[in-house]
């Protein structure tokens, strides 16, 4: 089974466009998620565990707001999972960060983004973290 993909510098910049629809799409999921954890949380403070309970007047709104979070979570790791394919390594959602592999130098890096940058303007060693980012 072949390792993961490692780009040039100029392959890795074309996927930025790609990579900024995907966390706006996460951006949003993660708004309606933050709505309906407000919800589920105003009914578990009115009724307790007794919204669990199907005999309770709220209960189908409850079961319908988790229903509505587990499909946004796993929205939310289809969208990632985006991401992975294209041999890219999400190391946060908040913010954005996502490493890809590249050869600078002769040495195998992590070309990095995050959120704001127009291109990939860093990339830092593989056993590197974001602290250690260097310019590209």
């Amino acid at each position: 089974m072949p390792g993961p993909r490692v780009y040039t510098l100029d392959e890795v910049q074309e996927l930025v466009p790609e990579l900024e629809r995907v966390f706006t799409r996460i951006d949003a999921i993660r708004d309606e998620l933050r709505v309906l954890h407000v919800r589920i949380g105003a009914l578990e403070l009115i009724w307790g565990d007794a919204v669990h309970a199907k005999a309770n007047p709220d209960h189908g709104e409850f079961a319908s707001h988790v229903a509505a979070m587990k499909r946004l979570e796993e929205e939310v790791e289809t969208v990632t999972a985006a991401v992975n394919q294209l041999s890219g390594e999400v190391k946060s959602v908040e913010p954005p960060l996502v490493d890809f592999y590249g050869v600078r130098e002769g040495h195998l890096v992590h070309w990095c983004w995050t959120r704001g940058e127009k291109r990939i303007e860093h990339w830092h060693h593989v056993d590197a973290g974001f602290a250690e980012r260097q310019p590209v």
